[in-house]
C-alpha cells in the first residue's frame, strides 16, 4: 500500500487551509533574477552630467551667443524721437523742409512750424503763419517758403494769405527772419500780395552771407539779414511775365531757372546769374530745352538741361554763364541719381539734391541695381567737376543701397537704406575714396526711410525728418549718434 502521508497519494486537496504559507511559488518555475549592477553606474553619470555637462553646454552657448553678437553692429544711440505735432493740425501732412542745427530741429508744414529742441526732443515752441493786416478777404494764412540755412540764430520762412480761386493758392508775399530759440519773428517784410499768378505760390529764400536773397513773383530781391532792409533787387524780367525757378545759391553766385511763356518767341528758356551781394547781372543765358533747366548747385553751377528725358545733361558752367565740363549720367559706376530729396513733397520750392558738393568735387550715388532676388546695391560716387570724369567710387556692401549726406575735414558722410540684415548707419569715406568705415551704430527700425528724409549732421550728431506722410508706428522727427 502506499502510504497515505505521502504528498503523491494524496490527490487534489483543494485550498489550502487558511494560514497556511506554500513554501514555493504558485505557477510554473521562474528564473532567479539577476542584480543590475549598471544601475549605480547610470547614477553616478547623471549626476556628473548635471554637475559639468549642464555646465559645458551653457557654456558653449554663452560662446556661440557672444560670437553672434561680435557679428552683429552695435545700435546707434537714440537721443529722442518726436512724432509730427503743432498748433495747425497738419501733423498727417507731408512737410515742405527741415532745419537741424545746435539749438533746435525744426520742421516745417503748410500752416505750422514747429521746432523741437535738439539736445532733449522736447518742443521748443510752434508758430503759425500771421495773418497779413488788410487781407480781410483771405480766412487763413499759409507758409509758403524755407531757407535751407540758419545763420546766427537766424532762419527764413515765407507766408502769405490762402485763396486758392484768387491766388492759385497761397499769395506768398510776407518775408520773416525767425529767432531759432524763441520761435518770434525778428522782423517781418511784406511785399505786394500778386492775384490771379502761379508764381504766387512759393519762393525760395536763402541765408547768403549778410543777405537774404529771395524772389517774389517776378522779381528778385536782396535784404539784410540783421533787419530786413531792401538792398538791391533785380526786376528786369517783370516786363516780360518771366517766372523764377530751382535757384541755387552760394556766396559769390545766385542761379536761377528762368521760363518766360509771354516773350513774343513762343516761350524761352534761360540761366539767370547773379551777384549776390550786389544783384548786378554776371550772366542771363538762354538754354534750349524741352522743360526747364535744374539748378543743382551754384558753387559752381551746375545744372540739368532736358531734365527727365532721354536727351538730358548735366553741365557745370563757371560763374560768368560759360560752360566748363559736362557730366556723363552714365558714369562707370553705373547711371547717377539725380531725383531730389523728398521730390513727392506738393511745392514748387527749392528741393535739397541728392548731391553734395566740396573740394572741387560732386558726390553723388548710382541708381539701385539688384544684388540679388531682394536686395539692392549701388555705388557711392566721386566727380571731378573740372573734367567732369568719374575719380572714384565705393560700395558700402554687396547688398547696401546708400547715398551721401555730408562731408567734413576727415571724408565723405553716406548713410543707407535700411533692411532687416543691414539696418541703417552711417559710414565715413576718406575723401580720396577708399574702404567705408562705419562710425554709428544701426538705427531704430521706427524711424523715416533715408532716402526720403532729410537729414542733418551736426556736431556728430545725425538729425532727421522724414518727408512723406505720417505712417502709423514710425517716429519722424529722430536724434541719433
Amino acid at each position: 500500500m502506499t502510504h497515505q502521508g505521502w504528498p503523491g497519494n494524496q490527490g487534489w486537496q483543494g485550498q489550502p487551509p487558511p494560514g497556511y504559507q506554500p513554501q514555493y511559488p504558485v505557477g510554473p518555475p521562474q528564473t532567479p533574477k539577476k542584480k543590475r549592477m549598471w544601475i549605480p553606474f547610470v547614477i553616478v553619470g547623471i549626476v556628473l552630467f548635471l554637475a559639468f555637462g549642464a555646465g559645458g553646454l551653457i557654456a558653449l552657448r554663452v560662446y556661440f551667443s557672444a560670437q553672434r553678437d561680435a557679428d552683429e553692429p552695435p545700435q546707434a544711440e537714440v537721443l529722442w524721437t518726436q512724432d509730427y505735432s503743432g498748433v495747425g493740425g497738419s501733423f498727417d501732412d507731408q512737410p515742405f523742409d527741415s532745419w537741424g542745427s545746435g539749438d533746435v530741429v525744426a520742421v516745417m508744414h503748410a500752416d505750422e512750424l514747429v521746432a523741437y529742441n535738439s539736445k532733449t526732443g522736447e518742443k521748443a515752441w510752434d508758430m503759425a503763419p500771421p495773418m497779413r493786416e488788410g487781407e480781410g478777404k483771405a480766412d487763413i494764412s499759409r507758409f509758403c517758403g524755407i531757407s535751407q540755412e540758419v545763420e546766427n540764430g537766424l532762419g527764413i520762412v515765407a507766408y502769405g494769405p490762402y485763396i486758392k480761386e484768387a491766388y492759385g493758392g497761397t499769395g506768398c508775399s510776407t518775408i520773416a527772419a525767425v529767432d531759432l530759440k524763441t520761435g518770434k519773428p525778428k522782423w517781418a517784410l511784406d511785399m505786394p500780395v500778386v492775384e490771379d499768378r502761379s508764381t504766387t505760390n512759393y519762393t525760395s529764400p536763402a541765408i547768403v552771407g549778410d543777405l537774404v536773397v529771395f524772389d517774389l513773383h517776378d522779381v528778385v530781391y536782396g535784404v539784410s539779414l540783421a533787419d530786413g532792409k531792401e538792398v538791391w533787387r533785380y526786376d528786369k524780367e517783370a516786363t516780360q511775365h518771366c517766372g523764377f525757378s530751382s535757384p541755387q545759391f552760394s556766396e559769390r553766385t545766385a542761379v536761377y531757372s528762368i521760363f518766360c511763356p509771354l516773350d513774343g518767341k513762343g516761350g524761352s528758356r534761360a540761366l539767370l546769374f547773379l551777384d549776390p551781394v550786389t544783384g548786378a547781372v554776371k550772366e542771363r543765358k538762354e538754354i534750349k530745352s524741352e522743360k526747364a533747366p535744374i539748378v543743382v548747385a551754384a558753387d559752381p553751377p551746375i545744372v540739368r538741361i532736358d531734365a527727365n528725358t532721354d536727351s538730358e545733361r548735366m553741365v557745370v558752367f563757371d560763374e560768368a554763364g560759360r560752360e566748363t565740363a559736362e557730366i556723363p549720367l552714365e558714369l562707370p559706376a553705373g547711371k547717377l541719381s539725380v531725383q531730389p530729396i523728398g521730390e513727392g513733397v506738393g511745392t514748387g520750392a527749392r528741393q535739397r539734391e541728392p548731391f553734395v558738393i566740396a573740394d572741387g568735387m560732386l558726390f553723388g550715388s548710382t541708381a539701385p541695381v539688384q544684388a540679388n532676388e531682394y536686395r539692392d546695391t549701388n555705388k557711392i560716387v566721386a566727380v571731378d567737376l573740372k573734367t567732369g570724369q568719374q575719380r572714384w567710387d565705393v560700395a558700402l556692401g554687396p547688398k547696401i543701397f546708400g547715398r551721401p549726406l555730408a562731408v567734413t575735414d576727415s571724408g565723405v558722410l553716406a548713410i543707407n537704406e535700411g533692411t532687416a540684415e543691414n539696418p541703417p548707419r552711417v559710414f565715413e569715406i576718406p575723401l580720396n575714396g577708399g574702404e567705408p568705415k562705419p562710425i554709428t551704430g544701426t538705427l531704430p527700425t521706427d524711424v523715416g526711410e533715408m532716402f526720403k528724409s532729410n537729414l542733418h549732421w551736426v556736431d556728430d550728431t545725425l538729425y532727421g525728418v522724414w518727408m512723406g506722410t505720417k505712417i502709423e508706428g514710425m517716429k519722424p522727427v529722430f536724434a541719433v549718434r
